[in-house]
């Protein structure tokens, strides 16, 4: 199973509307998807697909339940491991919490083929801990310089102190290809400038009206607009999947939890 984090430099650049309508794109070609709230205390995910769960994985790590009873499949070959917000304590998992969470990933990672990783946003421990062990990172940004160089921020710990090797761009709410490619060349240039760095071009996203329309809905573009044009963004994205996406698939998830388990203590 192919594991991609996707994650960003700051909050409010559409990062989990990215990771819902991918995943919703790849099941719709046939790929078995599970897409993991990651942010584990301030999750929207299952704001976006309009559904409340009466369980998540704060209730996993309570050991209440294992992740298979708290996955919420969401359309035909995509599911969700959802969490939940304003618990602090789900900011900050021990390793004995995400040695729990390992195991029973390690279960389900048989049932799917991509499995994605909607981080939080910014700096935080969990973020790079999540971002550093995925197979794929996927940093997410907008046109906006704020958010520019925060995304270079990510870029920059990732590559410095987690060793990351391989990371893809996307340019959210972009006016055109131009664009996306003009915000590209200029994290490129200043990551192989300052960092000695080669930054890989994942594509762009449109700036889409139909795509705030289906937020407010809480239904993703994709099912609510398939034709507008953040959701041909979302189609040309899984077109080139396989060529963005290089690594190999992982059978198991175990390499990846044991690697993120090997690094630095979280909330310890």
């Amino acid at each position: 199973m192919k594991s991609i984090a996707i994650t960003s430099g700051k909050g409010g650049v559409g990062k989990t509307n990215v990771a819902v309508n991918l995943g919703l794109s790849l099941a719709a070609k046939n790929k078995r998807v599970l897409l993991f709230d990651a942010d584990m205390g301030l999750a929207n995910v299952d704001i976006l697909f309009g559904f409340t769960s009466k369980h998540n994985v704060g209730d996993v790590l309570d050991g209440k339940f294992h992740l298979r009873d708290v996955m919420v499949e969401v359309s035909n070959g995509m599911s969700v491991l959802p969490a939940t917000s304003g618990l602090l304590q789900l900011e900050h998992p021990s390793q004995s919490e995400l040695a729990k969470l390992a195991e029973q990933m390690d279960e389900l990672s048989q049932d799917f083929d991509v499995l994605l990783l909607d981080t939080g946003a910014g700096l935080r421990d969990t973020v790079l801990f999540f971002s550093s062990a995925a197979d794929e990172v996927l940093v997410v940004t907008t046109p906006e310089p704020t958010a520019i160089t925060d995304a270079y921020a990510m870029i920059k710990v990732l590559k410095s102190d987690y060793q990351v090797k391989s990371i893809k761009l996307l340019i959210n709410e972009a006016l055109d290809d131009k664009e996306g490619r003009d915000v590209f060349n200029k994290l490129a240039n200043v990551s192989k400038t300052h960092i000695d760095f080669e930054l890989d071009y994942a594509g762009w996203i449109a700036k889409d009206i139909h795509l705030e329309k289906a937020v407010r809905k809480r239904k993703p573009v994709v099912e609510s607009f398939p034709s507008a044009p953040s959701s041909l963004s979302f189609q040309r994205l899984v077109k080139d999947f396989n060529s963005i996406f290089t690594s190999q698939s992982q059978p198991l998830m175990s390499s990846f939890w044991q690697e993120l388990l090997q690094q630095r203590k979280v909330g310890s």
